[in-house]
């Protein structure tokens, strides 16, 4: 699995822009075992204009088939770098044996 995750300031704070890209056998194994959910901490997340309530959940698969990754807008710099490795430690471990 390829992990993506980039933080980039902005006038509002810090975003956070969240991809992954599985191989044939890692679509395979998410498919045979199902997929997994992946929590979006929303701690210090800015208000997203297109979505009223926080969206605080990702499935792998709709991770992975998003051409731009999953976007999230923090106020600061620490909320992001928490966001970023909550995802980190949940996207490397996702397709591991329960």
């Amino acid at each position: 699995m390829d992990i993506e995750i980039v933080s980039e300031e902005v006038p509002a704070g810090v975003t956070v822009r969240a991809s992954v890209r599985l191989s044939a056998r890692e679509t395979n194994t998410l498919f045979l075992c199902g997929d997994t959910l992946i929590q979006l901490p929303s701690e210090g997340a800015l208000p997203d204009e297109a979505a009223p309530i926080p969206r605080p959940s990702i499935f792998l698969s709709e991770l992975a088939g998003s051409r731009d990754g999953y976007v999230r807008t923090f106020a600061d710099a620490a909320s992001a770098r928490a966001y970023a490795e909550a995802l980190r430690s949940q996207l490397t471990t996702a397709l591991e044996a329960p």
